[in-house]
């Protein structure tokens, strides 16, 4: 909102106005000046301020022409510049500043304000004319999936009119994507291309200049990264020595897949069997068909009781997948049975249900137990389950 600084006797009056184009306000001032200043002007300016007049050498000569008089007004208040003159006029027709004809209007009155007025509309610059915005600064990308998040600071100028849109274009293919508000997201790129971005603000008046170009980013498709850990089962009961075994495939490559037994880490499990399902599963993946890892694993080591494998595979770009398997453990009496004629069945019976066999009286170390046996198909064959 623009101010107008009125002298009126030894105060100073700070008068508002709402800020309106140029031509609004010569309207206003010219309508303002017929209805509310032409008649004072006739009545007590003209007979000395006229051709012929007592204050004829001045700038100030009105005639019977009130549009007229407007301008020699408006002329005279704004030279040399706007507003200039504004307190001059006011302060004479209060009879100050050496005025010849004395006091025309009378500090304070209806008279006066209306003057004051006048003044103050012929004084006031107009609002500047909104113009483009300029260009969006510090404009930044990050790739995505066929896609791209441009990032960017509002401009230094916004010309004066709020900023109602922004569009980020990308370089090359002339992608674009538009936003209220920094991010812009542009999509329909194509992976593997590198893309530089411009973006540009829009306001009332229209676009402004694009930016000065990203850095280059090159979208792609989002990592693949699998694993699977097929023994031991989760859930299962293991003994003896059986198979620690799975697969593992990731679009960038696999380094390595490590094995931990109850949080601790033992040993990286070796990597690359010959695994024709899951590369036909995965045949967009290179490699995919020789990404198994196996090892045999005494789980007789372990106490008798449950336990936790975790397998954890790490891709070439850094990205990492676990897999665990919790299980439980029985054992006889020792961990390892070295002795061939250690077993002894002769005196045994068993009973079978299902896929299991059970064992009564089957001497191990000379140690009776009673022994379940169960058909477990990953090991395609039978493995103890309970010994008791």
């Amino acid at each position: 909102m623009t101010k107008f600084f009125v002298t009126v006797g030894a105060a100073i009056k700070l008068a508002p106005l709402i800020a309106i184009s140029s031509m609004a306000l010569a309207d206003e001032a010219e309508s303002y000046y017929l209805n509310n200043i032409e008649s004072s002007v006739q009545a007590k300016c003209i007979n000395c301020h006229r051709s012929g007049g007592q204050a004829s050498g001045t700038p100030l000569r009105f005639t019977a022409s009130a549009l007229g008089n407007h301008d020699t007004f408006e002329s005279y208040v704004n030279s040399p510049s706007l507003g200039a003159r504004a307190n001059t006029v006011l302060t004479k027709i209060r009879g100050g500043a050496g005025h010849g004809g004395g006091v025309q209007v009378a500090d304070g009155s209806t008279e006066y304000q209306r003057f004051t007025q006048y003044m103050e509309l012929l004084s006031e610059a107009p609002e500047p004319s909104p113009s483009l915005p300029s260009a969006p600064r510090n404009v930044s990308a990050i790739a995505g999936n066929e896609s791209a998040t441009v990032s960017f600071s509002a401009p230094s100028d916004d010309g004066g009119a709020a900023i109602m849109s922004y569009t980020a274009t990308s370089t090359p293919g002339s992608r674009s994507g538009s936003c209220s508000a920094s991010p812009c997201v542009v999509e329909g790129l194509s992976n593997g291309t590198a893309y530089t971005f411009t973006v540009s603000a829009k306001n009332e008046v229209g676009e402004g200049p694009a930016s000065n170009p990203s850095n280059s980013v090159t979208p792609s498709a989002p990592e693949i990264l699998r694993l699977a850990l097929e023994e031991p089962l989760n859930g299962e009961i293991h003994m003896g020595i059986g198979n620690l075994r799975g697969w593992a495939v990731a679009s960038s490559g696999i380094t390595k897949v490590e094995v931990l037994v109850d949080g601790a880490y033992v040993y990286d499990a070796p990597y690359g069997g010959q695994r024709g399902d899951v590369g036909g599963a995965f045949s967009e993946i290179e490699g995919s068909d020789k990404s198994g890892f196996s090892l045999a694993y005494n789980y007789s080591a372990l106490s008798a009781g449950e336990h936790t494998i975790d397998v954890v595979a790490y891709s070439e770009s850094g990205d990492i997948e676990r897999k665990s398997a919790t299980f439980n453990v029985v054992k006889f009496a020792v961990n390892f049975i070295s002795d061939p004629n250690a077993v002894n069945l002769n005196s045994a019976t068993c009973s079978l249900a299902g896929d299991a066999i059970k064992l009564f009286d089957a001497y191990v170390d000379d140690v009776v137990y009673d022994v379940t046996l169960k058909w477990r198909k990953p090991e395609q064959g039978f493995e103890i389950i309970e010994i008791r």
